[in-house]
């Protein structure tokens, strides 16, 4: 029944009064669960953008060591060449051109005693005289060796890297140097990783309003209560006035309250707007993340052929290839495994205490290399992948011998790139992109809620205003 109270010369719908008050009860628990589950979302966004973060770093530092992969390649090619000259030093007075086409080496050199260039891919520079301080250094000291950090290009990525050993049969250096692309994976995963932290950032931001609107939440429940207190025990008795008026104070003072609220509560719906738009980024940067893949590998078949064809020459110039001369010349040039055949695809020499004796298929990893034995100029490379034989992940090249009828493959340790790293941050994009939408969701939710209490909260003060 509806109850009118007499003001002066006024008559006020107070059950109206009283309605809106209990109704403001009834929704707190509703706006607090709500408030919570922002919090929750806070706290799940943060720990998944700090673990993308790292995630982000961890394949950023793969792709940097694709630099790192360059250098090892080129002191491995250094080495390899210095095993030439030991077994066959009249090598220099061949064509230097020639013998780099033939082998794919972008450039090197191969100098005396006193730095000057002996033997080198560019005519030009044969005589002259190597003038870096730390490629000098090898010149002078026996067995020394030296990778240099790379330097970049003024055009896009290209960056430039130079390695050095010292050679064998007598004083002077070799040096190779390569140019080389900076991966387009990379640029994903930076891109990844930004959006990663940025996300983290709004996380963070988020949580810091969310604890500013807990804190205006708690003030405005205790003035509902206060206000449903004053609602309740409303007595027509007493002066009907100075109720009224103390009633219409305590909503504009809940109205504060509500005003304090719906400015954070914008916020929050605008971060969760932009941490949406970050998961949609995210999965841009993912898709393009998988270009590594492609990169290393082709990258490691650039420097793996040369590798295995300057192993074919180093066999065919061996005076000796025992068991034991084949592992020391493993463990100084670098390379994990040769595998050398012959014309059936036997293998002759290996430095593998288990390999001599061990046939090529022509099924399985190494069904491929067979074709080397129907055609010599033929030039196998295999991605990175796990071996049959014990799981371990190596990449196996291989080149036809050149002192007989046979293969020479060589394989080193490697890692797999792109699908997990792409997988792992396709994963990630979606989780931030729907937990970007559900406190959107939520937020919004919140200041609808809060935009309908203050217009009833003035209707309310409006009304009691004519007692």
């Amino acid at each position: 029944m509806e109850t009118n109270y007499i003001g002066i010369g006024n008559m006020i719908n107070f059950s109206l009064i009283r309605e809106v008050i209990q109704n403001y009860q009834e929704l707190i628990d509703d706006l607090s669960e709500k408030i919570g589950s922002v919090d929750y979302i806070s706290n799940k966004t943060n720990l998944l953008a700090l673990n993308a973060t790292i995630e982000a770093i961890h394949a950023s530092d793969l792709l940097a060591s694709f630099e790192q992969i360059v250098g090892n390649n080129l002191l491995i090619q250094a080495k390899l060449l210095a095993k030439i000259l030991e077994y066959d030093p009249d090598i220099i007075y061949t064509d230097g051109a020639k013998f780099a086409k033939e082998i794919g080496i972008e450039e090197f050199y191969v100098t005396d005693g006193n730095g000057n260039i002996e033997f080198t891919n560019h005519a030009s520079k044969k005589g002259t005289r190597i003038s870096t301080p730390a490629l000098l250094r090898v010149v002078d000291s026996p067995d020394a060796e030296v990778v240099l950090p790379a330097t970049a290009s003024a055009v896009g990525d290209i960056q430039y890297k130079v390695a050095a050993a010292s050679r064998i049969d007598k004083p002077g250096l070799i040096q190779f140097s390569s140019h080389f692309i900076k991966p387009s994976g990379q640029e994903a995963i930076d891109g990844f990783g930004v959006i990663a932290q940025e996300t983290k950032r709004l996380a963070d931001l988020s949580k810091d309003i969310s604890e500013e609107v807990n804190l205006q939440t708690k003030g405005m429940i205790d003035k509902i209560t206060e206000l449903n207190t004053l609602s309740e025990n409303f007595d027509e008795t007493e002066d009907v006035k100075a109720q009224a008026r103390k009633l219409r104070e305590g909503l504009k003072e809940l109205r504060e309250y509500f005003k304090n609220l719906l400015s954070p509560l914008s916020d929050l719906v605008s971060i969760a707007k932009q941490t949406s738009l970050l998961g949609v980024s995210a999965s841009i940067e993912a898709a393009h993340s998988t270009n590594e893949k492609q990169d290393f590998d082709n990258l490691l078949n650039t420097h793996m052929v040369i590798e295995a064809k300057l192993m074919s020459m180093v066999v065919e110039r061996m005076p000796d290839k025992s068991f034991d001369q084949i592992v020391k010349l493993t463990e100084y040039t670098g390379v994990a495994e040769v595998w050398v055949t012959d014309s059936r695809g036997v293998v002759e020499h290996t430095n593998r205490e288990w390999g001599q004796g061990f046939a090529f298929q022509n099924d399985g990893q190494t069904g491929a290399f067979m074709a080397i034995l129907s055609n010599p100029n033929t030039i196998v490379t295999q991605p990175p992948a796990h071996r049959d034989i014990d799981g371990a992940v190596y990449k196996y090249v291989g080149v036809a011998r050149r002192d007989k009828h046979g293969i020479c493959q060589i394989g080193n340790p490697s890692r797999l790139y792109g699908d997990s790293t792409a997988k792992g941050f396709s994963e990630v994009s979606k989780q931030i992109k729907a937990l970007g939408e559900q406190s959107k969701a939520l937020t919004t939710e919140m200041e609808e809620m809060i935009r309908e209490m203050d217009m009833k909260a003035k209707i309310a003060i409006d009304t009691l205003a004519r007692a």
